[in-house]
């Protein structure tokens, strides 16, 4: 009798043992890894490629990421993409792919739906974002006009005595008898050149965009002030 309890004994153990192991397998296998190489790919400073042509700072510490003002946590990692959540709400959703030359971000947000309403929640637009080059104070100086044909725009940018200065002048036509002339002055750059205004009451923000190419964002100073002015994306014309 002692012998068959016993025997009971060890094979009820085992069976328990065995359930342990493979629920424990399957935990494993379950979990996610993150490529902290691929995420490390994402830190750095981006200029979107079309939309607004705004700047976006990606910085990595501690599985999370912060872009812009977004924090974000990281989920796991797959193939080229990193797919993270909102920090402070879950349901808001952050995927990166890492391409040769550029980043896509894919936001999105869950869905929520009640019996007596509507699906709210889904996919937003992606944002297309490219390294964002550096500028010199003296590869803005020369000519240059708007590529979009909806927005012209004749730039020149010339020196003045004080090295921390220019002149912008402005003309909506090549030989414009009109010409608006724009003192500035250097603020600071690091990933951008900003000059303020004489009157500091406006930046205006001088971006790499592509080979000749670059970009001018103005913004207004007052923090009562909403909306923003439609950037100036601007290739340098040729000097004969």
């Amino acid at each position: 009798m002692k012998k068959y309890l016993r025997g009971v004994f060890i094979i009820g153990l085992s069976i328990i043992l065995t359930a342990c192991t493979t629920d424990q397998k399957v935990e494993i296998d379950d979990k996610k890894e993150v490529d902290k190489r691929l995420v490390h790919k994402l830190v750095g400073s981006w200029l979107a490629d079309s939309y607004d042509y705004g700047h976006y700072e990606i910085v990595y510490e501690e599985n999370s990421l912060t872009f812009n003002s977004t924090k974000l946590e990281i989920e796991y990692t797959e193939d080229n993409k990193v797919f993270t959540h909102e920090q402070d709400d879950k349901t808001v959703h952050y995927i990166f792919e890492v391409k040769e030359d550029e980043l896509i971000v894919y936001p999105s947000y869950a869905i929520e739906q009640s019996r007596d309403e509507l699906a709210v929640g889904g996919d937003l637009a992606p944002i297309q974002l490219k390294k964002t080059r550096t500028l010199s104070k003296e590869s803005i100086l020369g000519q240059w006009q708007s590529i979009e044909p909806d927005y012209p725009a004749f730039i020149q940018i010339r020196t003045s005595y004080d090295v921390d200065k220019v002149e912008l002048l402005l003309a909506q036509t090549k030989n414009a008898d009109k010409v608006e002339t724009i003192p500035l002055t250097f603020e600071t750059g690091k990933n951008e050149l900003i000059y303020l205004n004489d009157d500091q009451t406006m930046r205006y923000s001088f971006s790499y965009y592509k080979e000749s190419q670059m970009i001018i964002n103005v913004f207004t100073t007052k923090e009562e002030a909403t909306g923003a002015v439609r950037p100036w994306v601007l290739e340098r014309v040729a000097t004969q």
